[in-house]
């Protein structure tokens, strides 16, 4: 058995090579398709391993041995069928020992007229070609293509001859074989076209983001240099004491737009000596903060209604010390009657204590008209109402219902919001923004317990026309409750004594 390796741009040279070399009765063994390195430097490569029986090869060869190199380009183009019948006529194949010989019965073809003769230089002593080089080379050459008869290795080379016999021994499931090649190689050719296309497009679109990443750093440091410059020289033109009182108002967690307004105010009157005295404008931001916190009195203590009957009416939605307050709201008012209004039931048994201790005539109900019965009655009565209402609707619609219906339903009605200084400042925000369409103030319970005086003044702040009424500075009734001052926050902020 030989084996020979054959390697080629394209299948179909390789394929061709093996038809050269070894013959048609090669056997194709393992086929490799090389895409080199990453398919970036080198270029792909098909590797075919062959192999053929010696005594085949002895056939093949004693065939090329009297052709030239035109010849077997012209020959090893022709169907392989068409070269293994030619091969297996050559005369010489059967002149060699039998244990070479590679018989067939086929019919007379190309085989037996094309490969018994001297093909290039058909001279007078053209049988000796078939005994000894050394003859061949010896005899005078005669003038190639004496005679062209039938089964002549010279009407196999004449020209347009040898193709169209050739293509006439293919049978149609030749035929449809070489059509089927012609398509993978095809098919093949433009796959490898793509490959490339795409390799170079990946190859541009990777540079073209490596690029545009450059650009993008260099703009970032340009970005960051101008920000520096611009914070060095910010640092530099702006005053010692305004610096400090920036960072000392940001700790107490006071807005950035509480801040901005203060430092703005500042710069405009006073001068730059007083910008840096840092007591100076610590002075004048306490100002400040007390002109920002909206206060005042609740509407039963003016007074246009001191003979008449007021309803305050607190709303709120979870544990914040209403019921606590509204007991401390009516023992500083005589005469008063207390309604708690409460969807779901609740302990009372604090409530009760206090209810006994004080004297104080107090309801729970829980339903509109009950609550409605009750206020009624009292009224009537020429007493004052506080209405201690506790709204869990899902629906802000039903909120605004049910309150809409009590302030048509009384004269001199003041709603007040209760919220808990110790609650986040989000959530009481929330609560703030649910009842400012109805709400006449703000009452904050458990102010001793705050730990954030200047969520209070942003939130003060952002609802102004809320003010504040009450502040509840402990558990105790009625000790524990004062009216509301910009003071007291003050002094929680800045740890006053």
């Amino acid at each position: 058995m030989y084996v020979k390796k054959f390697e080629a741009d394209t299948l179909d040279d390789a394929l061709q090579s093996v038809k050269r070399e070894l013959g048609p009765d090669a056997i194709i063994l393992k086929t490799i398709t090389n895409k080199g390195l990453k398919g970036a430097f080198k270029k792909s490569r098909v590797e075919i391993t062959a192999a053929i029986s010696e005594q085949t090869y002895e056939k093949k060869a004693r065939v090329d041995h009297v052709l030239t190199h035109e010849q077997q380009d012209q020959f090893y183009n022709a169907p392989a069928r068409t070269i293994n019948n030619m091969i297996n006529d050559y005369s010489g194949n059967h002149n060699t020992p039998a244990r070479t010989q590679n018989t067939t019965t086929s019919a007379p073809s190309y085989g037996s007229m094309g490969l018994n003769k001297v093909v290039n230089t058909v001279s007078k002593a053209s049988n000796k070609i078939k005994n000894s080089l050394d003859d061949f080379l010896s005899t005078e050459e005669a003038p190639a293509r004496t005679q062209r008869a039938n089964g002549s290795l010279d009407s196999f080379l004449s020209d347009e001859e040898v193709t169209p016999r050739m293509t006439n021994r293919q049978t149609p499931r030749q035929e449809a074989v070489e059509v089927e090649h012609t398509q993978n190689l095809e098919a093949q050719r433009r796959y490898e076209e793509s490959q490339r296309e795409t390799h170079e497009m990946s190859n541009e679109m990777k540079q073209h983001i490596k690029s545009q990443s450059y650009q993008i750093e260099l703009l970032e440091q340009k970005l960051y240099e101008l920000t520096q410059k611009v914070s060095a020289h910010k640092e530099e033109a702006e005053p010692k004491g305004v610096r400090g009182l920036r960072n000392s108002l940001r700790a107490l967690d006071l807005s950035e737009k509480i801040i901005v307004d203060i430092i703005k105010k500042a710069s405009f009157e006073l001068n730059r000596e007083e910008l840096d005295d840092a007591d100076l404008i610590y002075d004048f931001a306490l100002r400040e903060i007390n002109s920002l916190v909206s206060v005042d009195m609740p509407l039963f203590s003016k007074a246009e209604v001191q003979d008449k009957p007021v309803v305050t009416i607190l709303v709120s939605e979870t544990s914040c010390g209403q019921a606590s307050m509204a007991m401390k709201l009516a023992v500083l008012k005589e005469d008063v009657k207390i309604i708690q209004f409460r969807t779901t039931e609740t302990k009372t048994s604090n409530t009760d204590f206090t209810k006994s201790m004080f004297d104080l005539d107090m309801v729970s109900v829980n339903t509109l008209s009950h609550l409605m019965t009750e206020s009624r009655k009292a009224i009537a009565e020429g007493r004052s109402l506080i209405l201690d209402l506790k709204l869990n609707f899902a629906e802000v619609d039903e909120t605004k219902k049910f309150i809409e219906t009590l302030r048509r339903s009384f004269e001199n009605v003041e709603i007040l919001t209760t919220i808990s200084a110790i609650n986040a400042e989000v959530y009481n925000r929330k609560i703030l923004s649910k009842y400012n369409q109805f709400s006449n103030g703000v009452i904050i319970s458990y102010v001793d317990q705050c730990l954030n005086f200047g969520s209070l003044v942003n939130l003060n702040h952002e609802f102004h026309e809320k003010p504040l009424k009450f502040f509840g500075t402990g558990p105790t009734v009625p000790d524990d409750i004062e009216a509301a001052t910009c003071e007291r926050i003050l002094a929680g902020m800045f740890q006053l004594s």
